[in-house]
């Protein structure tokens, strides 16, 4: 009786484990080439990665998904950081492409345009997006053409406050009337528009600027940038305004304006 019980559990042994070897061959050729991953499976184990992309991920975002860039089998089915792809994959054909160490500047791939700048060497890399700039600053050569562009830009599209690092030419200027007349790259080129206040002038030109401002006649009226427009040190000529009041044998006798009229800040008349 025992032999017949031994013999019997046997059996089913057998059967229980032919059965078990059925039922996984019939679940792989089922299901084997269906259960791949969904990009809507990434945010079950990657929750702040895929927020990260929602927030910033800009063109990594709303032209590319999870999967075309993260190919293949997913660990652990493949090595682990198998499926981290190389920038070059999908960007080529501009300069900036060729640039190696991509993650040296765009630190977190999951946000480019996050970009951090760190250390020194950076122009060659910002030439390759903004030539015009580098050119630039390397040719109205100052102090600031000596620096690293990430010594004022310590993160892209980052805009410094001139004060951060100058003392104003006057007593609370701010940033605003730097750049009324200061170009950050070409800093000695002075430029600046119509509206700028005689009180930036006269940071400078102090002087000068109680001197006109104190006058009787119509100058005294006028804004600095009236008479010396678009571009700093212009000195115009009297006759650019007041065509040329006197006769011609008067104004021979006198090599300019300011023989007779003294200085247009101050008129004599």
């Amino acid at each position: 009786m025992k032999k017949i019980l031994n013999l019997a559990s046997a059996i089913m042994m057998t059967a229980g484990a032919l059965l078990l070897i059925w039922g996984m061959q019939t679940a792989d050729a089922a299901f084997g080439d269906t259960a791949k991953l969904d990009t809507g499976d990434c945010v079950k184990c990657h929750v702040t990665i895929v927020q990260q992309v929602q927030e910033a991920g800009n063109r990594h975002k709303s032209e590319v998904s999870c999967l075309d860039c993260h190919e293949g089998q997913h660990p652990p089915g493949t090595a682990k950081g198998s499926l981290i792809p190389q920038c070059s994959n999908c960007h080529t054909d501009k300069a900036h492409f060729q640039l190696q160490n991509c993650m040296g500047c765009h630190t977190n791939p999951h946000q480019p345009l996050n970009i951090v700048l760190e250390g020194e060497g950076q122009k060659a890399a910002c030439n390759t997006c903004h030539p015009s700039i580098v050119k630039e600053i390397d040719t109205h050569q100052t102090a600031h053409s000596g620096f690293s562009c990430s010594f004022c830009h310590e993160k892209h599209r980052f805009r410094p406050d001139c004060l951060d690092c100058h003392e104003p030419h006057a007593e609370g200027q701010k940033f605003e009337n730097c750049v009324t007349c200061h170009q950050a790259h070409q800093p000695l080129t002075l430029a600046f528009l119509k509206q700028v206040e005689n009180t930036d002038c006269g940071a400078c030109h102090s002087e000068i600027r109680s001197t006109l401002e104190a006058g009787k006649t119509k100058h005294a009226k006028f804004l600095c940038v009236f008479c010396h427009a678009d571009k700093h040190g212009v000195v115009p000529a009297c006759k650019s305004c007041h065509d040329e009041p006197h006769s011609s044998e008067l104004l021979s006798k006198f090599k300019s304006c300011n023989d007779c009229h003294m200085t247009a800040h101050a008129l004599l008349k």
